[in-house]
């Protein structure tokens, strides 16, 4: 009986561990079919200059501004506010903290919200609302 209850109880951890946050929230599902692809001016018109709003994949709220200067900043939650830079070229968008690195990626957008979906993985980084 102890051995079956041994195999019940690993199987359940198991479970568990496999069950963990597969599917990714809101702010990291793909774009819909719909969503135009932008072309660097449409970047810049439609990024640049303004609050971008999302959460990270556990789940924390972020901002994110990215100046006509070159210069970037985001705060996650109630972390201290990192500096970092961004550039275009042709139609990505590079973003550099050295807290948490480079990220190049497209945006594509619904007239509403804004993805960033990663240049070489092709998976959405963030869904950004734009203020």
């Amino acid at each position: 009986m102890s051995k079956l209850l041994t195999a019940f109880a690993v199987t359940l951890f198991l479970a568990g561990c496999a069950s963990g946050q597969q599917t990714p929230n809101a702010a990291h599902m793909p774009a819909p079919p719909g969503a135009k692809q932008l072309s660097g001016a449409e970047i810049h018109q439609t990024l640049i200059g303004r609050k971008l709003q999302s959460e990270t994949a556990g789940g924390l709220p972020f901002w994110e501004t990215l100046s006509p200067d070159g210069t970037a900043a985001i705060q996650i939650a109630k972390d201290p506010i990192q500096k970092g830079s961004w550039t275009v070229a042709g139609d990505v968008i590079c973003v550099t903290y050295q807290e948490y690195g480079k990220e190049c990626n497209t945006a594509h957008s619904d007239g509403v919200s804004v993805w960033l979906v990663d240049q070489t993985k092709k998976t959405t980084n963030n869904r950004f609302s734009v203020h």
